[in-house]
């Protein structure tokens, strides 16, 4: 069997073993001190040490604490087995959904599914960071995994939909660029997808309630003097969360509320999603959106709801 990018079985039995030895692989960057020396210590074929000092981070911090999360990564980073590395990744994604490191944990998911054989895991965890994490600097990689994840899913629209938006997004990483060139040349046959089919980018559109109403024909003209039919209004929320489960989008809802900002669930696609606030203009969402993302963390986006 060819080994060639995307050929299926073989890279993937490949890709398995790179990653049970993660941290020569994929040492994701740790901005602690502490966590970062624990990570070379792995690096340098020391397992054992590096996971007694995260060990004993884990056990000497809070959970609450801001950092809990990133000594969760040191730990799948560091991790002697699959199942351990994968269990620390999914506690990052549930537990803190609005942690910088969010985004790092759903692309090692999805690429330890990848390297697994399971494809469709790995493609739901790729759009979930498509829809949640919409400006991660990861997003990059996240499109080469989903080029591949998709191309053996013989789903070549949205592979190459995948690559083009990564391209994109790419402008500052050479290494990404090239490797997305090389999966691009096996779009040259394919025909685009509209970007909104399938799991695409983060919609702005109506909440789900909305979806299946069509659009109303224009009023006949009526008698004189009678008044004509309001428009609907856009209010401009942001968006902090697409959550999987109702319990995960009541905690994204119990922080808002924590900081004084109310909000809204709409059910959309099979994802809870957590809006905060109600805006005039989209400016004005857009200085909440920011005032948000430094009190939560994440990458809050605006949304036009009507």
């Amino acid at each position: 069997m060819s080994d060639r990018p995307g050929s299926g079985q073989t890279l993937r039995l490949v890709l398995l073993a790179a990653l049970c030895a993660w941290p020569a692989g994929q040492a994701l960057a740790q901005s602690d001190p502490r966590l970062a020396a624990a990570v070379r210590l792995a690096q340098e074929g020391q397992g054992d040490s590096a996971r007694a000092v995260v060990e004993r981070l884990l056990g000497a911090t809070s959970p609450t604490d801001s950092i809990y999360p990133e000594i969760l990564l040191a730990a799948a980073t560091t991790a002697a087995s699959t199942v351990d590395r994968q269990r620390s990744l999914q506690r990052i994604v549930v537990e803190y959904p609005f942690s910088d490191w969010a985004d790092d944990a759903l692309l090692g998911l999805a690429e330890l599914e990848y390297a697994n054989g399971n494809l469709a895991a790995a493609a739901r965890g790729l759009e979930r960071l498509r829809v949640d994490y919409p400006s991660s600097p990861l997003y990059p990689s996240a499109a080469l995994w989903a080029a591949r994840t998709y191309f053996d899913l013989k789903d070549s629209s949205a592979a190459c939909r995948w690559i083009a938006d990564g391209v994109a997004h790419a402008s500052a990483d050479v290494e990404v660029q090239n490797q997305l060139a090389y999966y691009r040349q096996r779009c040259a046959s394919v025909t685009a997808q509209p970007a909104d089919s399938g799991s695409a980018a983060p919609d702005t559109a109506a909440p789900h309630r909305d979806s299946t109403a069509t659009t109303p024909a224009p009023p006949a003209p009526g008698a004189a003097g009678r008044a004509a039919a309001p428009t609907a209004r856009t209010i401009y929320r942001v968006q902090i969360a697409a959550a999987t489960s109702k319990a995960a989008a009541d905690v994204a809802v119990r922080r808002l509320k924590a900081i004084g900002v109310g909000s809204v669930v709409f059910r959309d696609k099979g994802l809870f999603k957590v809006r905060g606030g109600a805006y005039a203009t989209r400016a004005e969402a857009a200085r909440a959106a920011a005032r948000l993302r430094a009190r939560l963390g994440g990458t809050p986006f605006v949304v036009a709801d009507r």
